[in-house]
């Protein structure tokens, strides 16, 4: 199926409710997704395979509407689809119509999927805390500023360094309910988001055992324009001028 034939329900009015009251569905056990190809599959089987790791993971959380809108036009519940193609023309459409509440939903998606590259299915119920690699402040003054902490995700090793970020409002004084999960080898450098940019320079500062925040001083540069949250989806960077300078 060609992408350019794909039209995403969201691209009428996509909205997530935070909190919505989602009809209870069973445990999936891990037996049920160990086969699943999410390149080749049915819908069935992409939902069950998030629906395992959404249960057994409270870091990949997101609704059953996000999985819903990865569905394309003419969908058909036997046919078999590439679930991962699917997912990321999605985030790319979600940025184009500027609906960075479904991006940012997608992104969980995505984060997910990559976990059936690297067979982490067994998780703890509350993971351990992990060593902070760097963080910063973005956004105005007050209740629209965030705290941003990168650290190792439980599932990075050295061959394939993982980070999460997670955001803490200033302002409401609470944490966002999901950190992104940001494989660093996966980042497409010539435009990367900024929160991609922030984990990035932040692993680069630890494995280089650097004490300044290389972020840090790309917002003083004035190279980027932080002024919300929503910026750190929206505005993108090129990677490989960071690489040359360092």
């Amino acid at each position: 199926m060609e992408t350019t034939d794909i039209l995403f329900r969201t691209h009428l009015n996509y909205q997530i409710e935070a909190n919505s009251d989602e009809e209870q569905v069973r445990q999936v056990t891990r037996d049920e997704i160990e086969n699943i190809d999410l390149h080749r599959c049915t819908f069935f089987d992409f939902k069950t395979f998030l629906t395992y790791i959404r249960d057994n993971y409270p870091d990949y959380y997101f609704s059953d509407a996000a999985i819903e809108a990865v569905k394309p036009t003419g969908f058909n519940e036997n046919e078999k689809y590439d679930f991962v193609s699917l997912t990321d023309y999605a985030k790319h459409t979600a940025i184009t119509i500027g609906n960075m509440t479904l991006f940012n939903e997608l992104q969980k998606l995505a984060s997910a999927i990559e976990l059936l590259n690297v067979k982490q299915y067994d998780f703890d119920p509350q993971p351990p805390v992990y060593e902070e690699l760097g963080s910063c402040v973005v956004g105005g003054a007050n209740i629209d500023a965030y705290k941003l902490t990168a650290y190792l995700h439980e599932s990075s090793t050295k061959e394939r360094p993982i980070v999460a970020v997670r955001s803490y409002s200033i302002g409401t004084k609470t944490y966002l309910l999901n950190p992104d999960i940001i494989d660093i080898y996966s980042i497409y450098k010539p435009n990367a988001t900024l929160i991609e940019t922030f984990a990035y320079m932040c692993y680069e500062d630890y494995r280089q055992h650097r004490t300044s925040q290389s972020f840090d001083r790309l917002l003083i540069s004035g190279d980027v324009d932080v002024e919300s949250m929503e910026d750190m989806y929206s505005t993108h960077y090129d990677l490989r001028v960071y690489d040359r300078q360092n």
